[in-house]
């Protein structure tokens, strides 16, 4: 079960909107306190999208402020339109928000009305790609003192499936993989943690298990939250090439 459209503004029909203005708050707080990542972009135009994070929030004065790119064209584009639609996680859940009254400044800043639409998605819908081949992540798992490498087989911003490496008895659900390593194109390594949900035995192939993301810091979700944009948008571009 999903808001209406992953891409469009929460409305009071949607499941998952947050009425209350004080729980609204306490979110932006969060976002803004732990420097997360979130993805800006006009209203049926996610190719638009621009990495940004809560720069600043005046509940008194009703304003927040956003970090921007000083790309004209992009200044440009969001301040004709007015509103931007907004997307970031905590804690493995998804938040969308629509901003009203935006506008652009100089100095790389996206300034707004106090959102009063916001939803909060379930933890299951964070947004699953498979990694491009041109593009393709690392994932590298402990096993009897060595690191071998794991096929990864999708990504999301929370966690990932992958195919157990080797001959090794695969770990059971519940098993904090600890020590694992995850490259990302154009990033440093990642160490992590992952928290194993499920296993899943095939005949005549490695067993997928599927793994929740535990322990990164600020930086590191939103270096992975970034490289699923990117697939996502290049998975959609492919798709329309084909049509």
């Amino acid at each position: 079960m999903e808001i209406r459209s992953r891409s469009g503004p929460p409305t009071a029909s949607d499941p998952f909107a947050v009425a209350d203005a004080a729980e609204r708050v306490r979110l932006l707080r969060r976002l803004l306190a732990e420097d997360a990542m979130v993805v800006l972009h006009l209203p049926g135009d996610e190719d638009t999208a621009v990495v940004s994070r809560l720069l600043s929030l005046d509940v008194a004065a009703g304003r927040i402020e956003l970090e921007f790119v000083t790309d004209e064209g992009r200044r440009a584009a969001f301040r004709d339109a007015g509103r931007a639609l907004a997307r970031a996680t905590l804690d493995g859940v998804g938040l969308r928000f629509e901003l009203d009254a935006a506008r652009t400044d100089v100095d790389g800043r996206l300034v707004a009305s106090l959102p009063r639409r916001l939803a909060r998605l379930q933890r299951r819908e964070a947004y699953r790609v498979t990694p491009p081949v041109t593009a393709q992540p690392r994932l590298f798992v402990p096993v009897n003192g060595d690191e071998p490498e794991a096929r990864i087989l999708d990504i999301s911003a929370t966690g990932l499936a992958f195919e157990w490496p080797g001959p090794d008895a695969a770990p059971s659900v519940g098993t904090r993989l600890a020590g694992c390593r995850l490259e990302l194109p154009a990033t440093l390594p990642i160490r992590c943690a992952l928290a194993i949900r499920s296993v899943e035995p095939r005949p005549g192939a490695p067993v997928r298990l599927g793994g929740e993301l535990d322990g990164l810091d600020p930086a590191a979700a939103r270096a992975v939250q970034v490289y699923v944009n990117l697939a996502q948008t290049r998975a959609r571009r492919a798709r329309a090439r084909l049509c």
